[in-house]
């Protein structure tokens, strides 16, 4: 199917009531401009609203990752996840000089896809901690919790999650463990297979705030 762009409706250069000319042809020139405003504002409309229109949408997404690993550098303590690579940034950012802050730059529902692969290198069993925290504040009953076990255990963190968000606001994935020996691991490329990161994260703009906002729990 060859692709049909959309084109964006401005609003019409309606002429100037006559002064000398007569009103005929005043209403005649009105009617062919107003003709073809509402023949573009239809056509763009029947696009959008047809069967292959969500190709027309533009929504604030992104997609960040980390190459390098994250080891714990104090037991028992919250630190952020980052992501200092950026492969997608629609109205979505990071900022931060820890590269972990995810901000938006509109106001909505987002809907997060965090993915990390936590890794130890000692025998004994670990407790590592992952949760939400929005502008500064931690998001309660937010945390996940996994054990890691054996030595050269590792496992992925995998979580989807939606959540309101203020333009100018921003989420960081926080984590901890109460061992030291381990990690966010990352492994280059070794034949067949490409690099594994760290940690990859994902947004989507999902809808508008609600008119009233979720209270976190």
């Amino acid at each position: 199917m060859a692709k049909r762009l959309v084109s964006k409706v401005e609003n019409p250069a309606l002429p100037i009531p006559p002064t000398g000319t007569t009103l005929r042809r005043y209403l005649d020139d009105l009617n062919n401009i107003l003709r073809l405003f509402f023949n573009r504002l239809a056509n763009s409309v029947n696009l959008v609203t047809g069967e292959f229109g969500g190709q027309f949408i533009e929504k604030p997404n992104g997609l960040f990752f980390s190459t390098t690993d994250q080891p714990i550098a104090v037991v028992n303590t919250a630190q952020v996840v980052s992501f200092e690579n950026t492969y997608l940034s629609e109205a979505i950012t990071i900022n931060g000089g820890s590269n972990s802050q995810i901000t938006v730059t509109y106001s909505g529902i987002y809907n997060f896809q965090f993915v990390a692969q936590a890794a130890t290198g000692s025998a004994s069993s670990k407790n590592v901690y992952v949760w939400i925290r929005r502008d500064g504040t931690d998001i309660g009953y937010s945390a996940r919790h996994l054990v890691l076990q054996g030595s050269n255990d590792s496992t992925d963190i995998a979580w989807s999650f939606s959540i309101d968000l203020q333009a100018g606001s921003y989420i960081e994935m926080m984590w901890s463990s109460d061992d030291i020996d381990t990690r966010l691991d990352t492994e280059t490329a070794v034949a067949p297979h490409p690099g594994e990161p760290s940690a990859v994260i994902t947004v989507t703009f999902v809808s508008v705030l609600p008119e009233t906002l979720p209270t976190p729990p």
